[in-house]
């Protein structure tokens, strides 16, 4: 259902929605008349940026995020004013210089002061100045000022250029594409060609600044690393010097040899000195045994130790040198026969009687062996102290030296990193990575360019169409009046028996607009009054309902109460009906105006047994049509109950049932009036009336609550006013 009333509301304001189409339409072939005939021409570049088939000096990997931006930074310097400006200048200086020029300029500009304000000729110096320097004009200067106002004459100011010119990327290509359009052919491709030499020209002069300020920053830095670095291995050199050490390593390792062998001294000089001790304490114990007159023998236990001790010795020295020893090997011979014949006595039992005195002697011997051992374990001992000393100072020289040396290391890998980096300064400047090649040159254009009058036409009429629409769409949507029955019923709970259609009631009376008849041809009529066919419906309500007084009442005023009270009335008389009109809104007494109506009703005062027919027909006013009969009042600030006296017209309502087929009643609206509840009581139904305009607020929807406590007295509600486009909605 919204479907089909938006719709409707479309087809309601198609008039507006046509007519705003077709002047959108008519604005765009107006506007696209005087567009003059446009050429165009392209030039397509090699970017190098995704695919290189330069011999390159280092190997590079292709990044396709850097290469994206190498494409916008590269169509923005197309784009800059310094660019677009060379690019100005050189069309200048042709069209000034040239037999041919591209633009001609019209009478109205050739008498303009900015054109006389300028000279040609100096002109033309100062732009080629500017080519050759690849500088733009200053517009604080006031000559270049004066140029650059003379270049807005030509069409050839940046804006102008940009309007007409567009690089772009050629997408998932290595290529770039300019395309300039012009009203002249030849001037569009001289276009696309100029922008890529003075875009070229620019990029190389750039790149070469760049590079020149790279390559001399470089080898500043490289000057500075290098004297640091030959500083630092100065300063280890002379470390080294002054501490003697060629090799610290070296040295170190030769003292820890020298360490080792005199500990190995050291050990086998204390062994030397338990055996001579042990000799010595036996030769004690064998001298007391002497003192005390007992015979002593020769033990030759301690000499067999002792030759087993050298031996050993000896085999351990041979070994280390590898047994080429003559010398040694002589001593080994001799000590083995000392053993042998010591352990032939010992086997044998052979003892020899020592005497007193020769036990004496041997004792002095072994005490001077003892004491000469003693001396050479200090004399071991202080040597490995000192060696070691001295290995403790090569550890804290080792540890100085390291130290510089990281120093020295570091500093090199700075100067490598440099000058590595410089030498890639200098292979970019000996050989640029510009690597721009024009693969396809701009050529003049045969045929202009499609004006494209029908595509924007028709791109204007959808467009203001749509717009149009949705501007209908919107305003019925934001519009909360109750404009068709739909919504009538999705807004208030009430029963709706009826709608009436708008009547142009400026323009006739109530009865010529239900007399009107409309000829659908010559030879037969048919029904066509809508408000008629509509007012019947409502009679057909009114008389089914079975009740004949009806009160006629609304929420607020200025509803349709008074029309169609009087076009209901009419109604029924058509259907040979005595109808009685009360006027009982007296807040506004429109309908006694209206009906020319006698104001008696509240002087009608009648006891009830003097009550008859013709003392109320001495109060009704007879209308023009026949059927319909009206009672009047003045109307005041007042209501029913307080106006009305005691025996009044209203109380005799059911009486007046009897010589009337329907009484009807127009109330006061009941948003600001009570009159309509109080009079509810007199009649049988009520009906409430309800426009099409009306927005509902929250007033109304407690108003319309009273009609849902009548009952089976609320016989329902009238859509009055309704624009024909809703009434099927």
């Amino acid at each position: 259902m919204d479907i089909i009333y938006f719709v409707k509301a479309l087809l309601k304001k198609k008039w507006w929605i046509i007519i705003s189409t077709i002047i959108a339409v008519v604005a765009a072939l107006f506007f696209t008349l005087g567009k003059p005939r446009m050429y165009a021409s392209v030039t397509q570049i090699a970017t190098g940026f995704t695919i290189n088939d330069q011999v390159k000096l280092r190997d590079e990997n292709v990044n396709i995020f850097e290469a994206d931006v190498k494409f916008d930074n590269v169509i923005e310097i197309i784009n800059s004013p310094v660019v677009v400006g060379m690019l100005s200048y050189d069309l200048l200086i042709h069209d000034l210089t040239s037999n041919k020029p591209f633009v001609r300029l019209e009478e109205k500009d050739l008498a303009s002061d900015v054109y006389r304000a300028v000279d040609k000729q100096a002109a033309v110096e100062i732009l080629r100045g500017k080519l050759d320097s690849l500088q733009v004009l200053s517009s604080y200067n006031p000559v270049e000022k004066n140029i650059l106002s003379f270049l807005k004459l030509f069409k050839y100011d940046y804006e102008s250029i940009r309007k007409r010119m567009n690089a772009s990327r050629v997408q998932r290509t290595d290529y770039l594409a300019i395309v300039a359009t012009a009203e002249n052919p030849e001037q569009a491709a001289y276009t696309v060609n100029t922008i890529y030499r003075e875009f070229l020209r620019y990029y190389r002069s750039m790149r070469t600044e760049r590079s020149v300020e790279s390559v001399e920053s470089f080898d500043e830095l490289v000057r500075q690393k290098k004297a640091e670095l030959d500083k630092k291995v100065e300063a280890l050199r002379l470390y080294k010097s002054s501490e003697g050490l060629l090799n610290v390593e070296v040295a170190s390792g030769n003292e820890l040899d020298l360490i080792k062998q005199f500990e190995k001294g050291l050990s086998d000089e204390k062994a030397n000195y338990n055996t001579i001790n042990s000799s010595l304490q036996s030769v004690n114990q064998r001298l007391a045994a002497a003192s005390q007159g007992k015979t002593v023998f020769t033990n030759n236990n301690s000499e067999i130790i002792e030759l087993r001790r050298q031996i050993n010795d000896l085999n351990t020295e041979l070994t280390r040198k590898g047994g080429n020893d003559e010398a040694g090997n002589a001593k080994l011979a001799g000590l083995r026969a000392q053993l042998q014949k010591k352990l032939g006595a010992s086997t044998t039992g052979t003892q020899t009687a020592t005497t007193k005195d020769e036990l004496i002697q041997e004792k002095a011997n072994l005490e001077a062996q003892l004491n000469a051992s003693n001396l050479n374990m200090r004399a071991l001992q202080g040597q490995i102290a000192k060696l070691k000393g001295s290995v403790g100072s090569y550890a804290t020289k080792e540890a100085t030296v390291s130290s510089l040396q990281a120093e020295v290391d570091m500093a090199q890998e700075e100067y490598n990193k440099l000058k590595e980096k410089l030498n890639a300064a200098q292979d970019n400047q000996t050989t640029p990575d510009v690597n721009f090649k024009q693969i396809l040159k701009g050529q003049p254009a045969f045929r202009p360019e499609s004006s494209k009058r029908i595509i924007i036409m028709g791109m204007a009429g959808i467009s203001t169409f749509l717009l149009t629409s949705l501007i209908v769409l919107l305003m019925e949507f934001l519009d909360g009046s109750l404009k068709s029955p739909s919504v009538f019923e999705k807004h208030l709970d009430l029963r709706l028996i009826s709608s009436v259609n708008h009547a142009d009631l400026n323009k006739y009376s109530i009865l010529e607009v239900l007399q009107k008849t409309t000829i659908s041809d010559k030879h037969s009529k048919q029904r066509q009054n809508t408000f008629r066919e509509l007012l019947r419906k409502l009679r057909y309500e009114v008389e089914s309902s079975g009740k004949k007084v009806f009160l006629i009442t609304s929420t607020e005023a200025r509803q349709g109460k008074t029309t169609l009270t009087q076009a209901l009335a009419y109604s029924l008389s058509l259907s040979n009906k005595n109808v009685l009109v009360i006027d009982t809104n007296f807040c506004n007494n429109d309908l006694t105006i209206q009906m020319k109506a006698a104001p008696t009703l509240e002087s009608f005062s009648v006891p009830p047994s003097e009550l008859n027919i013709e003392k109320v027909k001495d109060i009704v006013t007879t209308y023009p049509v026949s059927g319909i009969e009206v009672i009047g009042c003045k109307g005041g600030d007042y209501t029913p109950s307080e106006i009305l006296p005691k025996n009044n017209l209203l109380n005799y309502l059911p009486f007046l049932k009897n010589h009337y087929d329907f009484i009807l009643l127009e109330g006061a609206p009941l948003n600001d009036y009570t009159d309509s509840k109080e009079l509810a009581q007199y009649v049988d139904g009520v009906i409430a009336v309800f426009s099409s305009k009306l927005a509902l607020t929250q007033v109304d929807r407690e108003s319309a609550q009273f009609f849902e406590t009548l009952g089976d007295k609320f016989v329902g509600a009238v859509l009055n006013n309704v624009q024909e486009e809703y009434l099927e909605l």
